[in-house]
């Protein structure tokens, strides 16, 4: 497990950089409310198809968090509802001056962090995108971040592809054995035709889930290619 440590700690350390310097940088641009920058270079908006009735109701939903934001700018909840709110409607640049604030204000958050890479993933900067899922996960292990950062890799990072291992071998030391993290780890044996761990993989997500039907037969398959190597 000391590689798991060490390849992980290095990309703590590298975000942490990443972070504390576009978080400095701010403070001395911002007076006062949210900032309203561009991130130039990145995708600041899109057009999204979304159904006329869904957007009219997230409108709403955000147009009542920026009223509470006129009473009281540093409201917590409401910072992040309009984060979220404006990505769901493709206004990345503007989802993204509200998530930082919001981070300012209280950057132990991990969902925060979640959210700030959500939306640079949306915006194309991957780099800031990858610094906050491991920011986040540095704060508080949460099951959909890891599949987040292991989709990140897989797609924009492969240089990271071989990390995929120790993401979920230390996803599994801190955060428990989960069904989720054995079956992808498993698959990325499989990937490797590195067959028996594969199929041990596979076996624990049987043991967790006995009625998975699925996963007996991915067992039963790498376990038979396990045989056969």
């Amino acid at each position: 497990m000391k590689n798991v440590h060490k390849g992980m700690l290095a990309v703590v350390i590298v975000a942490a950089l990443v972070l504390i310097g576009w978080l400095t940088w701010d403070q001395g641009v911002r007076t006062e409310g949210v900032a309203t920058k561009t991130y130039l270079g990145f995708v600041q908006s899109e057009d999204r198809e979304i159904p006329e009735e869904v957007r009219a109701q997230w409108e709403i939903q955000r147009d009542a968090d920026l009223a509470i934001l006129q009473q009281d700018p540093d409201d917590l909840n409401a910072l992040q509802g309009v984060a979220v709110l404006e990505r769901s409607l493709g206004n990345y640049a503007t989802a993204r001056n509200y998530i930082e604030r919001y981070l300012e204000l209280n950057s132990i958050n991990p969902a925060g962090w979640t959210i700030l890479g959500d939306i640079a993933w949306s915006m194309e900067d991957y780099k800031t995108a990858e610094s906050s899922y491991v920011k986040s996960m540095s704060l508080s292990l949460n099951e959909s971040t890891v599949t987040k950062l292991e989709r990140l890799w897989r797609e924009q990072f492969p240089d990271r592809y071989e990390d995929i291992e120790l993401l979920y071998e230390d996803a599994i030391r801190v955060d428990g054995q989960r069904a989720s993290y054995a079956s992808r780890l498993a698959r990325w044996y499989a990937e490797q035709e590195r067959w028996q761990e594969a199929a041990d993989n596979m076996n624990i997500v049987v043991q967790l889930n006995p009625d998975d039907q699925n996963a007996r037969e991915e067992y039963q398959e790498y376990l038979q290619n396990a045989r056969e190597q």
